[in-house]
């Protein structure tokens, strides 16, 4: 069994949550894709889109999944439904605040660009994760955050001791984390609800086989990024959604190692990548761009990026160096995968993160301002996990 009961369903206690996630940095929420939209399209009639992304956000609540196709939804619907009005009210969201925080992306994707021929002057590639089952530090989970330096503050100094309650990987029966990848324009699915499939999946699977039936199943619910999937067995499976149409699996092939990048298919005959690719085309044509255009120098980054970091683990062997793994993803690129200072595309690695679960040690370096300016940490902020009686016996 999972570990989510139905007593866990708690709306109330989730939108506060959430609540004191949006209050920490309100503008990089609410503001960031807005405004980065507005900016790249100053024709664009700003009370027309919000209008816009109002009504989509009104109308993807209004549209609810069939209980007899998607029976596990019935409860989810109400929570849903529940958790925003009381977010709107922690908050103080007025209406139209709440459909861009929920919406904005969807409605873009599936309406928006192609309704105002809206461009993208700028690009934001996605992040990298890689699972590794055997290290000389053992097991190992590592993760570079990439996003716009837009609004970004750099988050607290990790405590050098972490007691274990407040370890995010202790209670769960397989850990899922993901990368964006997503596209410009996409095909509006049938099913646009809100469905909260990252937390329903927990109560409806309790190891990776039953987790990846689910996400399977309630496919058409989510979608535009990777996700891996790992248990305390070190087994995992990748899951590539760039669309909400369509879902390509991987499952574990033994390999020492799993890995994610955003913006990626990498089995280019699949159904989903011959998608990618038309969906690409289709919108150049819209803009009747070249084939040279900055729109095609980002997804060829994207295809560079995602190569290093296979090739760049792969050179390692089949028990690598932590450090040698920790330098691939901190150095800078082109020599390694942080992103630093890459203007045409305005992403930045904003900070990398891995932990060593048998070792019960957490690292992190990230970016800090340093007066108008950020600088990467040259040592690690290092936590230290009591984790004597955990469930993870590595």
């Amino acid at each position: 069994m999972s570990n989510l009961k139905n007593k866990d369903l708690d709306p109330y206690k989730d939108a506060y949550e959430e609540f004191k996630i949006l209050k920490s940095n309100r503008d990089y929420y609410l503001k960031l894709t807005f405004e980065r939209v507005i900016s790249e399209n100053p024709y664009l009639e700003k009370k027309e889109l919000i209008e816009d992304v109002k009504n989509y956000y009104l109308e993807s609540l209004e549209r609810i999944p069939s209980y007899e196709k998607y029976p596990e939804s019935k409860e989810w619907v109400d929570y849903v439904l529940k958790k925003d009005k009381l977010l709107m009210e922690l908050a103080n969201l007025t209406l139209e605040e709440i459909a861009i925080y929920r919406s904005l992306n969807s409605y873009l994707q599936f309406r928006g660009y192609r309704k105002f021929g809206l461009k993208k002057s700028k690009f934001y590639e996605k992040c990298r994760v890689a699972f590794i089952r055997e290290t000389d530090f053992g097991p190992m989970h590592i993760k570079n955050i990439d996003d716009p330096i837009d609004y970004w503050n750099p988050y607290p100094k990790l405590p050098e001791k972490m007691p274990l309650s407040e370890v995010w990987w202790e209670k769960l029966p397989f850990i899922i984390d993901s990368v964006g990848s997503g596209l410009h324009i996409d095909d509006e699915p049938k099913e646009i609800f809100p469905l909260p499939i990252f937390k329903m999946v927990y109560k409806y699977a309790y190891d990776i086989g039953s987790c990846v039936d689910f996400l399977k199943k309630y496919s058409i619910f989510w979608g535009s990024c990777n996700i891996i999937i790992f248990d305390l067995k070190c087994n995992f499976c990748v899951i590539e959604k760039c669309s909400r149409n369509f879902i390509d699996i991987y499952p574990d092939n033994k390999s020492n190692f799993g890995y994610i990048s955003g913006m990626v298919c990498r089995d280019k005959d699949s159904p989903q990548a011959k998608y990618q690719r038309e969906k690409r085309i289709e919108y150049l044509k819209l803009f009747n761009f070249s084939n040279d255009a900055l729109d095609v120098l980002f997804w060829e980054l994207c295809e560079m990026l995602d190569k290093k970091l296979k090739e760049g683990i792969e050179s390692l062997g089949n028990k690598p160096s932590s450090e040698e793994v920790i330098n691939l993803f901190i150095s800078p690129y082109p020599k390694g995968l942080r992103k630093f200072n890459l203007k045409q595309f305005n992403d930045w690695t904003l900070y990398t993160q891995c932990t060593f679960f048998e070792k019960k040690i957490l690292k992190r370096w990230q970016l800090i301002k340093n007066r108008d300016s950020f600088e990467w940490t040259e040592k690690p902020e290092i936590c230290i996990i009591n984790l004597k009686r955990s469930r993870w016996k590595w």
